[in-house]
């Protein structure tokens, strides 16, 4: 990846720790794009303005549409997840949750209608191989009763290597599963220390060595950068290791501490955590890494092996994005069902209660109720999408100048660029955006 080199003590930022309200030097150049991530935003959308998204999503058939099913039940939480979650092995509670992810399944597939052909079917949760074969096999026989699902559909499925075994592996890859994300945040053992999160590498080695046998079409991870205890050194180390492994694609995000929200991310000492100097420094030293091991950039966040479905998608202009990473189909609307799940529907982005109690009094109900999202009364949610394909093809044309005149802020700040009649991403904004509008917690996500 071309672009400026950042190296301790030589990279200037005023203000580097995430502490405090004065935003100046890099934190104010990300602050004119805060207002495109849910987290960020106070605003409900109302059922009525739903239902409108939905009615259009139903009258146009053939739109291309994404299912994404959040299973967030997980026996333990490391100190660095910045997902909704639940932290519980209550055999009960796994089967309630899984009832209701049935009902809010059936609902969802009424609005938009049923037997739709799903382009793209995501399983999310750090663990939600926790659940048992047969919860998920209900789960899974819910979503084949009220969606298409064909040999073309891309379908995912995201779990804890600590606890996967060949026979799981088995039966995910029965149901039809074909690709596999696997979480480990990092795999030096000092920085997996600090969060509280161990996994070996003869343990990782197993698991992705078993997905090879059984025919998994694509195996990924992620590796976060920006984490306590976290130097060059160490994340070169964890990116050599994953790239000797040979997993097919590596999704990277910064980390970022958000105790308020995520309550058990207090447990990480404020002292250990990088600045913005030191995630900038850790993102050139990750991007350097994977690209002198033979991987190539997608975009914002990921790396993938040359010939991976996604790079030549990429090269052929196909490759889309979601809140949930990047696919290889056009852009999709998506619907998300479980708890925390974030729909992404037209001219809206809405996101699923957040608490669990919550989630159930709606998931029991065909009714919708207001909801937490991003309205594209400001254009926010247009200019989302044009930001998407920019990191997608790394340009666009500007057909018009209100295109370039959305995208302004961007150009003012010097992460575009207009060029024989298209914007493209400048070598700062290569190395500045994936620190700024990444990020570990989807809702997060600028971007």
């Amino acid at each position: 990846m071309a672009g400026t080199k950042f190296q301790k003590g030589v990279v200037q930022v005023v203000n580097t720790t995430s502490q405090g309200d004065g935003k100046q030097g890099s934190e104010a150049m990300a602050e004119p794009l805060s207002r495109f991530s849910i987290g960020h935003t106070h605003d409900f959308i109302s059922a009525e303005l739903q239902g409108r998204a939905y009615a259009n999503i139903c009258s146009n058939p053939r739109e291309r549409l994404s299912l994404a099913v959040s299973l967030p039940l997980c026996p333990a939480l490391d100190l660095t997840c910045g997902a909704i979650a639940v932290a519980s092995t209550d055999s009960k509670m796994q089967e309630e949750y899984a009832a209701a992810v049935i009902n809010e399944l059936e609902s969802t597939a009424a609005l938009v209608g049923d037997k739709r052909e799903l382009c793209s079917l995501q399983v999310i949760g750090a663990s939600a191989n926790c659940l048992s074969d047969l919860l998920l096999g209900q789960i899974f026989s819910a979503i084949t009763k009220h969606f298409e699902v064909t040999p073309q559909t891309e379908f995912s499925f995201e779990l804890d290597p600590r606890r996967a075994s060949r026979s799981q592996l088995t039966f995910l890859r029965g149901l039809g599963v074909n690709e596999l994300k696997l979480q480990v945040r990092d795999m030096h053992p000092s920085v997996q220390n600090e969060i509280g999160r161990y996994q070996s590498a003869e343990m990782l080695e197993d698991v992705i060595n078993v997905a090879r046998e059984l025919e998994f079409q694509s195996v990924g991870t992620d590796q976060l950068f920006g984490m306590p205890g976290q130097t060059p050194e160490t994340l070169a180390s964890s990116i050599d290791l994953l790239a000797s492994l040979g997993v097919d694609w590596i999704e990277c995000h910064p980390f970022v501490k958000r105790e308020k929200r995520f309550p058990h991310q207090a447990a990480l000492t404020d002292k250990k955590l990088p600045s913005l100097a030191d995630k900038l420094v850790l993102y050139n030293q990750l991007s350097e890494s994977l690209l002198s091991s033979g991987y190539s950039v997608l975009g914002l966040s990921t790396f993938a092996r040359p010939d991976h479905k996604l790079a030549v998608s990429r090269q052929a202009g196909k490759m889309s994005i979601s809140t949930y990473g990047f696919h290889n189909h056009p852009q999709a609307w998506v619907l998300g069902v479980g708890l925390g799940a974030i729909s992404e529907l037209p001219e809206m982005f809405i996101e699923n209660a957040q608490r669990l109690d919550d989630w159930h009094e709606h998931a029991q109900t065909s009714e919708l109720r207001p909801r937490l999202g991003l309205l594209d009364s400001n254009n926010d949610v247009g200019l989302r999408y044009l930001l998407r394909q920019l990191l997608c093809n790394q340009g666009v044309p500007v057909g018009s100048a209100a295109i370039e005149n959305r995208l302004r802020p961007l150009i003012d700040l010097g992460v575009l660029e207009k060029a024989d009649q298209r914007l493209q991403i400048t070598a700062m904004g290569q190395d500045w955006l994936p620190v700024h509008l990444s990020d570990a917690s989807p809702a997060f996500r600028c971007i």
